[in-house]
């Protein structure tokens, strides 16, 4: 990686911690953007899928851009005390377009599909760590109604993400559909207190998935790292999901709302099941030698005895 990608690398990293830290409006967006303007170039670091690639940007730029301008106004005037039942709107719609939430989710799947591994990893977890700091900070002023009307998106986000991810077919699309449905169970968890818990999960899960899928002998691997995904026991992020509806409960909200998110989990099964299913199958005997048996054990039990710890502390 050139010095000049790894100064666009440090402004990605750098713009989330600036906008979570700072105490000031224009210097929370301004983190923002930052973060926004060090990911444009690192969209172009692979030239496997040029054409594909300079679409996905493009079409992510303008979206972005779009964002953070409806981000901007509403936010002035939100937090100068002139904004109303209107603007508070306008800056959650802001945010929702900023992360892919439901109704603002078309364009996650088209851009994921087109980039390599490396960006897609970041727009899919480092850029949504300030707009996420955002909602929770925004939801606190907000009255029961309006509460309950996040969850209710929240969980119609999970519900279509996870109908979204079983029509796919390239596993970078799915990966964003998949990422459409974790950012419904996200908004849960910004309105219960369970947010970062969840998030560094996915973001690890992801990681180990990313990180496999970069090894082109790692078939067995890849496949259960896709798995992991899904929230079934023993893995990780079983422990999210679980601590996610164990603080919904308690924060009081109806039970039928958590049936939506219940429902979206068990429909994206169908989609994580099939590409894992695609990655263990097509792998060659060799991938079941006993290295390679124990390096999916040593998945598994890592995955189990971080799932063991966290339940008991």
């Amino acid at each position: 990686m050139s010095s000049a990608n790894l100064l666009f690398l440090g402004l990605l990293i750098v713009g989330p911690v600036v906008s979570v830290s700072s105490n000031n409006w224009i210097v929370c967006w301004a983190g923002v953007e930052l973060s926004f303007l060090g990911l444009i170039p690192l969209l172009f670091l692979s030239n496997k899928y040029a054409s594909l690639t300079k679409e996905s940007s493009m079409k992510y730029f303008c979206i972005q851009a779009l964002g953070s301008a409806l981000l901007f106004y509403s936010g002035l005037m939100v937090f100068s005390n002139l904004g109303s039942e209107f603007t508070n709107i306008m800056l959650v719609s802001s945010i929702f377009i900023k992360l892919g939430v439901f109704p603002m989710h078309f364009w996650v799947p088209s851009v994921a599909a087109g980039l390599d591994w490396f960006p897609l990893f970041f727009i899919l977890t480092v850029q949504k760590v300030a707009p996420f700091a955002f909602l929770t900070l925004v939801v606190s002023s907000f009255s029961g109604n309006l509460l309950m009307v996040l969850a209710i998106m929240g969980g119609l986000t999970s519900v279509v993400g996870s109908f979204l991810g079983n029509n796919q077919t390239d596993l970078r699309a799915m990966l964003g559909c998949s990422s459409i449905a974790h950012s419904g169970w996200l908004i849960l968890g910004c309105l219960t207190g369970y947010f970062w818990g969840y998030f560094f999960i996915y973001c690890l899960s992801l990681f180990l998935v990313f990180l496999f899928l970069n090894n082109s002998s790692s078939q067995m691997e890849t496949g259960m790292g896709v798995l992991s995904l899904s929230g079934l026991p023993p893995f990780f992020m079983f422990l999210g999901k679980w601590g996610i509806l164990k603080s919904t409960l308690e924060s009081g909200f109806p039970v039928w709302l958590i049936s939506f998110f219940l429902l979206g989990a068990v429909i994206s099964l169908g989609f994580y099941l099939k590409f894992s299913y695609s990655f263990v199958l097509n792998s060659n005997n060799s991938l079941w030698s006993p290295n390679r048996k124990s390096v999916a054990l040593s998945f598994l039990v890592l995955n189990f005895t971080l799932l063991i710890f966290f339940l008991l502390v």
